[in-house]
């Protein structure tokens, strides 16, 4: 059966994966859009919402300051402050101790209108003593802290002064910048309260962040405690590093605002940081960005368990696919290959009942069906060959049976007994080979004694004018089956078409060679009569299709030949150097098993 090669196949598979993919790359793609850009939303909310609580922490403190400040201010032009600070030598024990009561109550307001304060103090040089807010109102008088205290600040920028690692604002009076006084009459002195800052910082801070308010220019921070000790000293470090002077000479910060993050610990924080002018004091808060964006982690690791999920399902998706519809498919389509080249006893197995099933079934149903017409199709061309073969060989048998009648008669009118004898025995044998209708093939070696003994019975006839000439058969060649009757024939043809006018001088011969694979029987004479035209008309007549009326010899060695050996053999025509007709008669010196052989002949 012919094998019909065709470009490689394009399977079906890829184009469904791709058509999906196609479809759920572009979703995916616009869902992870829409969740980065929610995401980056939902983060910038976050932040501005920390900058905000930031600032409302900051302003809180900077506006209990500004009260403080300006109610030590309003003190400045108090009755009894002034009475006490100028005339306490004129002053009754009475109006001293009045005056000094009148000025507690107004410290302790001083003191109880603030958490942020730890005690309100008036310094007074001319009273030698110092009124306060707490339990012990009146104290000796500390020539140490006045001075320290007494240092022009401004008020509204830089209103504080650090004592012995404690934080006070001062309002000296009158103030030394602008007065000729070497010592202020009176100096009023709020403590800052540590405790209080501190309570508040740990109110702003949540469960993981550290709160810090710290000096821009003076070395002070009150930190909300709590935090690990790493994070506590990288806030000290980043404190103390935010107080070196940038290029210009100013410090950073000033009145303003910043993020940033840092690693501490192997953690990342978030750090918001508000700045103020009227305090020279900073507030930061360190925030766990764990806490701050954790939720949006989380959400980015669900997302990515949800994307390595599709791409489980996708991989899922694709194997099931595979395996209903590609490996059947696939299956299916290399089962009609094999058809195509000629294998029909196939049968694919399919378990299900689906359409694949129902494919299966019909696929097995018609190679069945397909197998029993080849089979009918070949038997019937084969019996139409046999017959044709038959036909062939009962046209060569009498071929020769008159002429043979005529000579023995004329040999025995002349009672020529030893030639009688002779051509008897050789007529004998060429019959008993010819009339072996068994046998569609027999060895080489006695298909030529058969062509020897046709010779030797027309050597009777022509022994005077024609010789013939006989070489060896090759090596390894003599068993060789050929098809039976195809030698003689064509020898047969040389003396009657090629020499049969030649008076003298005839010859024919026959000669064995091998080309490669094939086994070349040459027939040649040296006759005068064979024209271009009609070499070519018999060239032609053996490119044509078969004859049921044709019964040229030539013809019909021809067409037995290609029946049993295939189209690739037969006989070729060409002028032989002497002049006359040279027929080669090409035959395998192999064959595939069962191929071209008729069912007869098969073991």
């Amino acid at each position: 059966m012919k094998i019909v090669t065709r470009s490689p196949r394009q399977s079906i598979f890829p184009k469904i994966v791709l058509t999906f993919l196609a479809l759920l790359v572009p979703l995916y793609t616009l869902n992870l859009f829409m969740n980065e850009s929610g995401s980056d939303s939902v983060r910038t909310e976050i932040v501005r919402s920390m900058n905000a609580k930031v600032e409302l922490y900051h302003n809180l403190i900077e506006s209990d300051f500004e009260r403080i400040i300006k109610l030590v201010q309003a003190y400045v032009n108090d009755d009894d402050l002034v009475m006490l600070s100028t005339a306490v030598p004129v002053m009754s024990e009475i109006q001293k101790t009045s005056a000094i009561l009148a000025l507690k109550r107004k410290l302790d307001l001083v003191k109880t209108s603030s958490n942020f304060v730890e005690n309100a103090s008036v310094f007074i040089p001319l009273l030698d003593r110092i009124v306060s807010s707490n339990d012990n109102a009146i104290a000796p008088f500390d020539k140490e802290q006045f001075r320290a205290l007494a240092v022009t600040t401004n008020r509204y920028e830089s209103p504080y002064l650090m004592w012995k690692d404690r934080l006070f604002i001062s309002v000296p009076y009158p103030d030394p910048a602008i007065s000729d006084r070497r010592e202020p009459t009176f100096l009023l002195a709020v403590e800052v309260s540590e405790k209080g800052l501190r309570d508040a910082l740990r109110q702003f801070a949540n469960n993981g962040e550290l709160a810090v308010l710290y000096g821009n220019r003076l070395p002070w921070s009150i930190a909300s405690g709590g935090a690990p000790a790493e994070m506590a000293d990288a806030a000290e470090a980043r404190i103390a590093a935010s107080r070196l002077p940038d290029d210009s000479g100013r410090l950073p910060l000033r009145d303003g605002k910043a993020e940033e993050r840092l690693d501490i610990g192997g953690e990342r924080y978030l750090v918001v940081t508000r700045s103020s002018s009227a305090l020279d004091a900073s507030l930061s808060i360190y925030m766990p960005e764990e806490e701050v964006f954790g939720s949006l982690r989380r959400y980015r690791m669900w997302l990515i368990a949800l994307s390595l999920a599709s791409l489980g399902i996708l991989l899922f998706f694709s194997f099931s696919l595979y395996r209903m519809i590609q490996r059947p498919l696939r299956t299916l389509v290399r089962s009609f290959d094999k058809v195509e080249q000629g294998n029909l006893n196939l049968i694919v197995s399919y378990p299900l009942k689906d359409e694949f099933g129902y494919l299966y079934d019909r696929f097995n149903a018609m190679v069945k069906e397909l197998n029993v017409l080849v089979h009918e199709v070949y038997e019937q061309q084969y019996r139409v060959r046999l017959a044709e073969l038959r036909h062939l060989q009962s046209q060569i048998n009498p071929h020769f049976l008159y002429n043979s009648f005529f000579l023995l008669h004329r040999m025995a009118a002349l009672d020529d007994r030893d030639n009688i004898v002779r051509f008897t025995k050789f007529l004998g044998e060429y019959f008993q080979f010819i009339t072996r209708d068994g046998m569609s093939e027999v060895p080489l070696d006695t298909e030529v004694t058969h062509a020897r003994n046709y010779t030797e019975i027309q050597s009777f006839r022509f022994a005077s004018r024609i010789r013939v000439l006989f070489g060896d058969i090759p090596d390894g060649c003599g068993g060789l089956p050929v098809p039976r009757l195809i030698l003689q024939p064509v020898i047969e043809n040389a003396y009657h078409h090629g020499l049969e006018n030649k008076t003298k001088d005839g010859w024919i011969g026959i000669g064995f060679r091998r080309e490669d694979e094939t086994l070349v029987i040459s027939v040649e004479d040296n006759g005068d009569e064979l024209t271009d035209a009609s070499l070519q008309s018999l060239r032609d007549r053996l490119r044509e299709p078969a004859d049921e009326t044709e019964s040229t010899g030539l013809m019909n060695v021809h067409r037995r030949i290609q029946i049993r050996c295939g189209a690739m053999y037969g006989l070729k025509l060409s002028r032989s150097k002497a002049g006359g007709l040279r027929v080669d008669i090409r035959l395998p010196l192999s064959r595939k098993e069962n191929e071209h052989v008729p069912i007869a002949d098969r073991g």
